[in-house]
């Protein structure tokens, strides 16, 4: 035989052999993948079907959430809290950027028009035969880490306005969370916009105006490099192997200190206090054109004229992350309010909170139950005290900024 037909066949030999070595190793190695992450689904199936992570806040306070809700079973406790921070999440609205779905729940539920549930909550559209108030605000009028009775807009609906002759008020609470001033003029406008008319309207704000001090809304960061085209491609992100090595690397990674910010600048503090002003400035202007009474509310913050010795949450600032900087924001505002700067329709509830003795708060920033009926009551307040605050005053304060 030829040497050369010999050393083909050798090396034809060899290739097969390696070939076959080869494709037993690949076919190991995705036999091996299929049966891990096989396995990793199991476990994942197990950890959240049959064994469900418990909300965010049992897992950040542990036992200590239930000191909050006196008189609560546990598993209330639980329930109310899986509905408020697990099952709302946001979905996309026009114009304002998202909103809280329509839900429906033991303790928190939606109407699909957009306001949560109160108690005595009136049908839908407003009827022209009642006296009907339209609240506005972040996650503290929302109400997140309370049932729907006992929100602040609940309890606004045992207020008998002064000037109403249909009883109790109409309330619809149009509240979402992280929702500041601005996104509040836009959803005043569109409810104006699509013919739902109220007499009155109460803007609950303060906590979340100081949280975004740049003007821009929740999920901007996610939004923006979608829309540039630059949001990385995550085909694989419910593979379960790439699952548990986002959890590894969570756990054995070291995370990075955040920079430190410098929550009383001024310059910073002054744009918001700018800010809130004009949009109050727009959205007075609107409802005077529409014939909406209007009353503009500065609300407490754990952060302000609160002793936290008694706020069951703290132990230190870092609980309260950015909204450090309403401690020094609320001061500015206090001054502006002191003189005369905001208007009369401003209610200023900052400082109410000053001589307490108690627990106020269900988590580091949202209002408990007791607390919420004390705001309500203030405001209810302020409506009998002022049943109608004459335009021109309101047109004279504005000129004046």
């Amino acid at each position: 035989m030829d040497s050369s037909d010999d050393s083909g066949s050798r090396l034809s030999t060899k290739a097969r052999h390696w070939y076959v070595k080869a494709a037993v190793i690949l076919f190991d190695t995705l036999a091996l993948l299929l049966f891990v992450n096989v396995l990793l689904y199991a476990i994942f199936y197990v950890r959240d079907e049959t064994k469900p992570a418990p909300p965010a806040l049992i897992q950040l306070y542990g036992a200590k959430i239930y000191k909050a809700y006196s008189g609560w079973r546990p598993e209330d406790v639980y329930s109310l809290l899986k509905e408020t921070w697990t099952k709302l999440r946001p979905e996309y609205e026009p114009f304002t950027g998202f909103r809280e779905p329509a839900f429906r729940g033991k303790f928190v539920n939606i109407h699909p028009a957009g306001f949560r549930v109160s108690r005595h909550q009136a049908s839908w559209p407003p009827r022209s035969d009642t006296t009907s108030l339209f609240v506005f605000g972040g996650s503290t009028t929302f109400g997140y880490g309370l049932p729907d009775d006992e929100t602040i807009a609940s309890y606004l609906g045992e207020c008998v306005p002064a000037s109403s002759s249909s009883g109790r008020l109409a309330v619809y609470n149009f509240a979402r969370a992280s929702y500041f001033s601005s996104q509040e003029l836009i959803l005043f406008q569109q409810l104006l916009a699509g013919g739902f008319l109220p007499q009155l309207a109460v803007f609950i704000d303060g906590v979340n105006d100081s949280y975004f001090p740049d003007g821009e809304p929740e999920y901007t960061d996610r939004l923006r490099p979608f829309m540039a085209g630059t949001l990385p491609p995550r085909p694989f992100a419910k593979v379960a192997m790439v699952r548990a090595a986002h959890w590894l690397r969570e756990r054995w990674t070291k995370p990075k200190p955040e920079p430190t910010a410098n929550y009383a600048d001024p310059l910073a503090l002054q744009a918001i206090a700018d800010r809130w002003v004009a949009n109050k400035k727009m959205i007075q202007t609107i409802a005077d054109r529409f014939g909406v009474k209007t009353v503009f509310v500065w609300q407490p913050s754990p952060t302000y004229k609160y002793d936290l010795r008694y706020h069951l949450f703290y132990d230190s600032d870092r609980v309260f992350g950015s909204h450090i900087r309403s401690r020094y924001g609320y001061a500015l505002m206090e001054s502006m309010w002191a003189q005369g700067k905001l208007g009369p329709n401003v209610l200023w509830l900052a400082g109410i909170q000053e001589d307490k003795r108690e627990n106020l708060y269900v988590d580091a920033m949202h209002y408990n139950a007791a607390f919420s009926s004390e705001i309500a009551g203030r405001i209810c307040d302020f409506l009998h005290e002022n049943p109608s605050v004459p335009r021109e005053r309101i047109r004279d304060a504005a000129r004046q900024h």
